[in-house]
């Protein structure tokens, strides 16, 4: 968009030494469900409506992904825990009429 970076996608790391951090919580190292609690300690958590699997912390333009929305019934680990987390600049959310208010 006019030559300006709109969001950066982290993937979670292969690694325990690398981490992602937000303030005093580590993205990716925290069950989905903990981190959710204590990030909406700080902030509003919605979950996504187009993905089920996705939570938007809004006032922070960040959004959380992993592969499925439940914690029960399902065997694979990975799914506990975000696999992904975007970092977006101001009115990456934004509906068209909200993009269009923007506009100068």
């Amino acid at each position: 968009m006019r030559d300006t970076l709109e969001a950066i996608e982290l993937g979670r790391p292969s690694t325990r030494t690398d981490r992602v951090m937000f303030r005093d919580l580590d993205v990716f190292a925290l069950p989905a469900t903990e981190l959710v609690r204590r990030m909406g300690e700080r902030t509003s958590i919605e979950a996504d409506p187009d993905d089920p699997a996705s939570l938007i912390a809004p006032n922070l333009l960040l959004s959380f992904w992993r592969p499925f929305a439940a914690d029960d019934g399902s065997e694979e680990e990975q799914g506990y825990y975000f696999s992904s987390v975007l970092l977006a600049r101001p009115g990456y959310y934004d509906t068209p009429a909200q993009a269009t208010e923007r506009l100068p």
